[in-house]
This record gives structure tokens, sequence and C-alpha cells, in this order.
């Protein structure tokens, strides 16, 4: 086997494993503390109130699930997303994964820093009277990129400094607003028609996206199941509650962004804890792209130092954050969805089923163990995860009124499990 135990891809070992169940929880919660959550949130405008509610909830669960179980192979055997992923797909097959997984979080990273950039603009511009859309952008991408060399500890610490803090501004921003538009106010809007299937979709589709990345964080945890329900509680808790947030925003005064509601109406005071929410909200969200990123590009040159990968990571992400990206965000999710869906319904189908919890880790990093397959790839894998894309498309153009993220989920899993009994 390769010596990689210097690298950030190794198995974490226990002594190194100091993430609580509530520090994991903070973790994710801080993910989605972000102006992206509340913008996609205000995309269930026109399903109405009472069901985009019932939508997102039931969106936020579901999602959460699939993406705490991702991550609960990280807790058991200790080792990083793309990693796990050689488990099914073989040893070369994970390097094409771990491509396309770079280059999504680089996506990610460049526009959560423009979103950011944008949204804090626009309050420094009402509540200061200045703009610096361009420094925003390059001060944001230097504060993501440091916090991602930290280490568990670091994210341990920083976490429990700011998650709780934003939590307390958000709910602030939430009294502002909702003491201005009452639930009947808001049940009282005309819906615009869109069903129930694409608005849980769209609530689905975040804590999901989360899947290829939970790995790289719960392998830090102490055990297994304060991993699962500490990632669970916080993703799933806030994630409702920011999409509801949006929705609010959205549906009483056509603005996807709170923010700017309360920098208006509230005054100077309110615009400065706005400025706070966005900015501390995108760097712990922004930051764990950047330390997934680079740990899928050392999955495929495992020699690669971490802090090399890192700089190189948040760099791109910060220039690329210049382009114009918040128009293409919706098509941007669906990418999202068509091809890490049907590829984690094979990893979970795979880990959690098929070898019954039992990798055997030493083997996943040794090309001439179990999991080289076929030259390095898993045919069986590779054609399924083709299938399920094909799935997650055709639903799309042909039956898009019932949604494409869980029922390709499901139907991936599905045929994996019926191919693995064939094959």
């Amino acid at each position: 086997m390769p010596n990689y135990k210097d690298s950030a891809i190794f198995p974490v070992q226990k002594e190194d494993r100091v993430l609580r169940g509530v520090d994991l929880a903070l973790l994710w919660a801080g993910s989605a503390v972000a102006v992206d959550v509340w913008y996609s949130g205000g995309y269930l405008a026109d399903v109405g109130w009472a069901a985009g509610i019932a939508m997102i909830v039931a969106g936020s669960v579901v999602g959460s699930l699939i993406f705490a179980a991702a991550g609960l192979i990280g807790s058991y055997a200790g080792i990083p997303s793309m990693v796990s992923v050689r488990g099914s797909f073989g040893i070369r097959g994970s390097y094409l994964m771990s491509f396309l997984n770079y280059l999504t979080l680089v996506g990610w990273t460049a526009w959560m820093i423009n979103i950011n950039a944008s949204a804090a603009d626009a309050v420094g511009r009402l509540t200061f009277g200045w703009e610096g859309f361009g420094y925003w952008i390059i001060i944001c991408g230097i504060a993501c990129t440091l916090l991602a060399l930290f280490r568990a500890e670091g994210w341990k610490w920083f976490s429990r400094a700011t998650v709780v803090a934003l939590v307390v501004m958000a709910a602030a921003i939430n009294v502002v607003l909702f003491s201005n538009y009452s639930w009947d106010f808001l049940a009282a809007i005309p819906a615009g028609g869109m069903r129930l299937s694409v608005a849980f979709d769209l609530a689905l589709i975040i804590p999901l996206s989360w899947a290829p990345l939970a790995a790289d964080y719960m392998r830090f945890s102490r055990s297994p199941k304060g991993g699962f329900f500490g990632s669970f509680i916080g993703q799933s808790s806030v994630n409702a509650w920011f999409y509801a947030t949006g929705l609010a925003c959205a549906l009483a005064f056509g603005m996807l962004d709170p923010t700017v509601y309360v920098t208006m109406v509230a005054g100077i005071s309110f615009g400065i804890v706005a400025l706070f929410v966005i900015w501390l909200g995108t760097i712990t969200t922004t930051f764990l792209d950047i330390y997934s990123a680079n740990i899928s590009l050392i999955n495929v040159m495992p020699n690669l130092k971490e802090w090399q990968g890192t700089l190189m990571t948040g760099a791109a992400g910060t220039l690329i954050a210049l382009l114009p990206w918040l128009g293409v965000f919706v098509d941007f999710l669906y990418m999202i969805g068509a091809v890490f869906v049907p590829m984690f319904a094979i990893v979970i189908a795979d880990y959690f089923i098929v070898n019954k919890r039992g990798y055997a880790v030493a083997e996943l990093y040794d090309p001439r163990g179990r999991y080289w397959f076929s030259h390095g790839f898993n045919l069986c894998s590779m054609a399924v995860w083709g299938i399920g894309i094909a799935i997650y498309f055709s639903l799309q153009s042909f039956a898009p009124s019932l949604g494409m993220t869980l029922p390709c989920f499901l139907s991936t899993f599905l045929i994996y499990l019926l191919a693995k009994k064939i094959f």
C-alpha cells in the first residue's frame, strides 16, 4: 500500500477525531446560514406560503438524511468522501468523480464569493453610501481560503464562536420581517402555479448537494452516532429556517435577499447586522467548499501538500467570482443533481447494503487490492451511474412535474442493487 500517512486523504486516527455531535451541528448549521439559501427559498414563491413551508420542511429532512448517510461512511471508516467513492466505483473511477467534484466546488466557491460581494456591496451602499464590489470579492476570497487551511480543531472553535452569533443575528432579521408580515398575510398571497413536486425538489437539492463533502468533515467525529445526528440536525433545521425566510421575503415584497429589506426598514443598525450575517454566513459556507475541493484534488494527486491545494483552489474561486454567476444559479443546481444524486445513490447502496459497512479500508489505497476492479473502474457502477444521469435528464425533459432529485436517487439506488444481484 502506498505511504499516504502524510496525505490528507489517509484515514483519520482516533486521536484526531475531535468533533462532537454539537460541533458538527454547528459546522453544518453554518453551511446553511448563507445568502444562497435565502435566495433559493425565494424561488418557491409560486407555490404559496403554506404549501411552500410544507415542501421546505419535507425537502430539508429528506435531503439532509441522504447527506448525513453519505457522511456516515467517513465517521465509520475515517476516510474522506472521494476515498469512500473508491469502494463502489474503483480507485480510478474515484478520480473521475473527484475531477467533477473539484470543478463543481470551485464553481460553488466562486458563486458564493460573488453573491457575498454583491449583497455586501448593496448593504454598504444603503448603509454607508460607498461601493466596493471588487474589494469585497478579494477580501472574502482571502478570508475563506485562510479558514480552509485550519483543520478540525480550528473549525470547531470557529464554528462555536461564529455560528451562535449568526443564529442570533439572523433571528433578529426574522423578527423585523415577521413583525410586518404575519402568517395570515403571507398565506393570503395567491400562489403562482408551481407544482409541489418541483418545490420539493428545489428544497431538497441544497442539503443533498453537500453529500459529496459530508465525509470530509464527519470523519473527524468522535462517534458515528454523534456525527450523523449532529450533521443531520444542524443541516436540516437551519436549511429549512433560511428557506422559509427567503420564501417570506419573496412573497411579501418581491426580494430574494432579506438583508436589503431590513436595512431599508430598520436603518443603519440593522444594516450593520445584515452585513455581518452576509459576511460570516458566506465564510462559514465557502471554506467548506475550498477544503473539500482540495481533498478531491489530493485524492487524485496524494503527494500534493494540503496547503498548496488550498491556496490554488481559493485563488481560482476568487478569480472566477468576478464573472456573472447569479443568472445561472438554478441551472447550476440541476447540474449538481444530475451528476451527484445518482453517484451517491450508488455509494450509499454499496456501502450500507451490498457491503454491510464492510469496506477493507487499507485496500481502498492499494492498486493491487479488491477495489481496483477492471483497470481501476467498477464497470457495473459506472454503467448504473450513466443510467442514473439519463434518468435525471429524462425526468427534467419529459416529466418535470414529478421533480428530478428523489425519483432519480431512488431509481438509481434500486437499479444498482438489482445489477449487483444479476452480475
